[in-house]
Formats: structure tokens, sequence, C-alpha cells
């Protein structure tokens, strides 16, 4: 299953941020334009449930990069064997032989 990723974490933080200016502005524009306008309030419901959804799709995809990480691992404990035996028979083979 695949989870969402930023390679660079700062390019998504980056743009987060510039999305909140832009919905802060917005907000402020729409107060000062349209004259019926009133910001929407969050009561403690949404906003516990926003942090929980945020936190369960944090602990999934922490989850998942644990599970790749655990697989690379494997991979690459394995390939140090295969490496280690590889150079064994290479020292073997260029060895020489044993004397009589």
């Amino acid at each position: 299953m695949n989870a969402m990723r930023f390679q660079n974490d700062t390019n998504f933080h980056l743009r987060m941020a510039a999305l909140l200016v832009i919905g802060l502005f917005l907000d402020h524009l729409a107060e000062q334009n349209l004259t019926h306008w009133s910001s929407p309030r969050i009561g403690i419901v949404p906003f516990a449930l926003g942090l929980a959804w945020a936190g369960l799709f944090t602990w999934h995809v922490a989850n998942v990069l644990l599970q790749r990480i655990r697989v690379l691992e494997d991979r690459l404990e394995r390939l140090d064997q295969r490496t280690e035996v590889i150079e064994d028979d290479q020292r073997a083979r260029r060895s020489l032989p044993p004397m009589r």
C-alpha cells in the first residue's frame, strides 16, 4: 500500500504555509468586501476529530515507513552476507595452493 510521502518535507511545509497565508488573506478580504460574510467558527468536537484524523494519518504513514525501513535493512543484511561470501570465495581462489 502506498502512502503519501514527501522526499523533501521543506517544500511541503512551505506550500502549506503559503496556503495558510493565502487563506488568511482571503478571509480578511471577504470580511471587508462581503457585507454578510462571517468566518465560520470551529467547535471543540470538529477540532478534536481533525486532530485525531491527522494523528491517525501520521501513525499510518509512520508504520508504512517503518515497514519499508525493516525490509530495506533485511535486504541490506542479506546483501552484506552475499558480499562476504563472494569476497571469501575470491580470496580462496587467489591464495596460493597448500604446500606439500
